[in-house]
């Protein structure tokens, strides 16, 4: 089966490694996979799999609502040339939709997003009714958002992990993650994982890290991510909080390989400011022995189950994430017992292997 992946943007960040990830596992005596997307670094890694890449560029949505002539022809002809077409994003499944319909060519249209207003659901409804032949829906929070009038076209299939890159280390190899970022190996990491964005909390993170400080003086708070894909004035905002913060906070930037900093790690904490539509970031540190500390919202509410897999706190509020944190730095035991019992969920419920076979099923089912 010939199938077209459509992503809106060529950088790489969470959606996009994971994209790389579905696309790198696929079973190619059963898929063969294409991709258009704009280009860099996305388009560049997928050549690197042996995939053919489309270089598409996509306008805003608040912009322009059409392509240019030549980018629409280029992606028609792509479309022309695949037995079925998965949109992984909204803005992808917008423009990818109609000569999909033209053409009849089945679309997948993957949902990452909540959206607030109920003229955005009325807008993106509309959109599924008219172009997509199926919706993935990543977490049971994105599939209530399509309303009752999709739901026979809406499929839960949630993100997966690679559990045998997303797994706990030895100790003399988290060691050498903690000495690449000036950690001593023998005090407690909590980390931060996500875009700089404010929708990310954070600035909750950092407030948390400064009422921890009092309680655990020796603890590194590390914050992964960059504003790339964020907000830049955010950023800056969170930085100045940090060099007035008494308490040891890391930036360190875009990580690439974020498997082995995870699980180099005590906590992970998930602080977003609005109900998360499904946090990979969650599934990874449950997969690496992180125990995860997140807002009781969303799809986090889903997947973590309160004391045995992780911990649920009351949403934007630093002192309740704090005192969670604080509780699992202080009993080693409790910790060991919730990340033993959160890799075990992953490894029965949510790894890659069954994400795929979830997508292939769907797959088939259309062709």
């Amino acid at each position: 089966m010939r199938i077209l992946y459509v992503n809106q943007w060529g950088g790489l960040g969470g959606a996009e490694i994971s994209l790389l990830r579905v696309l790198e596992r696929l079973p190619r005596n059963q898929v063969q996979p294409a991709l258009a997307c704009p280009p860099g670094a996305l388009a560049e890694e997928a050549r690197a799999l042996g995939i053919d890449v489309f270089p598409t560029e996509f306008p805003s949505l608040r912009r322009s609502s059409k392509l240019s002539e030549g980018v629409s022809q280029r992606l028609r002809d792509a479309i022309a040339q695949s037995d079925l077409v998965h949109a992984y994003s909204v803005r992808a499944g917008w423009f990818a939709g109609h000569p999909c319909r033209d053409l009849r060519v089945p679309m997948v249209w993957s949902i990452h997003d909540l959206f607030p207003y109920l003229w955005q659901k009325v807008w993106l409804r509309g959109v599924g009714q008219r172009y997509a032949t199926a919706i993935v829906a990543y977490s049971k929070v994105l599939q209530r958002q399509m309303g009752k009038g999709l739901q026979d076209r809406v499929h839960h299939i949630p993100h997966g992990v690679d559990t045998s890159l997303f797994r706990p280390l030895e100790s003399s190899a988290r060691t050498e993650v903690r000495r690449r970022f000036g950690t001593p190996a023998d005090v407690p990491v909590v980390i931060h994982v996500g875009r700089v964005m404010p929708f990310k909390g954070q600035h909750l993170y950092v407030q948390m890290a400064q009422i921890l400080h009092c309680q655990h003086r020796e603890a590194v708070f590390w914050l992964a991510g960059d504003d790339s894909m964020g907000d830049h004035p955010y950023a800056v905002r969170v930085m100045a909080m940090c060099e007035s913060a008494p308490s040891q906070i890391r930036w360190l930037g875009f990580q690439r390989d974020i498997a082995p900093v995870i699980a180099a790690a005590d906590v992970l904490v998930h602080c977003s400011t609005r109900p998360e539509p499904f946090g990979l970031v969650i599934l990874e540190a449950m997969a690496s022995g992180a125990v995860v500390v997140s807002a009781n919202r969303g799809a986090p509410a889903e997947i973590v189950e309160n004391g045995r897999t992780g911990i649920l706190t009351p949403p934007n509020k630093p002192r309740p994430l704090a005192d969670a944190v604080h509780s699992l730095l202080t009993r080693e035991q409790q910790r060991w017992e919730i990340a033993s019992s959160a890799r075990r969920v992953v490894c029965e419920r949510y790894t890659l292997e069954q994400h795929i076979q979830r997508l292939l099923a769907l797959y088939q089912s259309l062709g």
